[in-house]
């Protein structure tokens, strides 16, 4: 469940003031087939492809219940907006805090710092951190993919898209979390993606 989901000015799908932004505003676009065109990296990371007139919400709850239900978290990952798949990410890697390490607690906490105020001086000091750390754990994605969402800077030593870190850190975090809780994690993050997706 969103904790404390940042507030916008601009209506861009998340909450603004006290008026509920619709969630389809979450989205790059709405229809699967559009989102493929959008994003062509997608035809290598998911398997299942779009129907004609297909909507991302039903690709998404297709994917669900497919035999590999993973691509689900791939498609959401690719279908929002970054800063919501960003903020998606975190809000499923926060259920899981018993199984991070100190830099994903640091990093989760600034980047739900820099969700509520996306500067650009949040977004890199947050991008340093994951560029520096030794290993790349679910919060230290996601930390790169902050720092990629606001489309790299010239120093940037890796090439990383922001819909990749977030699908990494969040499958990496289900893979810490054990086979017997596996598909409950699983659901509960697709769940998430559903509820922002909206119909």
């Amino acid at each position: 469940m969103i904790t404390d989901t940042p507030h916008e000015a601009n209506g861009n799908g998340l909450l603004d003031g006290d008026r509920t932004v619709p969630p389809s505003s979450n989205l790059r676009t709405v229809l699967a087939a559009d989102l493929y065109a959008m994003v062509p990296e997608l035809k290598e990371d998911i398997q299942l492809q779009p129907r004609a007139g297909e909507t991302v919400s039903f690709l998404l709850a297709r994917l669900r219940s497919s035999t590999t239900p993973e691509e689900a978290v791939t498609m959401a990952a690719y279908a929002f907006q970054p800063r919501i798949s960003v903020w998606w990410a975190h809000e499923c890697i926060a259920t899981m805090r018993e199984h991070l390490t100190p830099i994903d607690h640091q990093l989760l906490e600034l980047i739900s710092a820099w969700a509520h105020d996306p500067s650009d001086a949040n977004r890199r000091d947050i991008y340093d951190i994951a560029l520096q750390a030794p290993s790349k754990t679910p919060g230290v994605w996601l930390g790169l993919a902050t720092g990629a969402s606001g489309g790299g800077r010239r120093d940037e030593p890796i090439n990383l898209s922001t819909p990749r870190a977030v699908n990494a850190g969040v499958l990496s975090c289900l893979a810490r979390g054990g086979l017997q809780q596996r598909s409950i994690n699983l659901a509960r993050f697709i769940t998430l993606a559903q509820t922002l997706v909206g119909d």
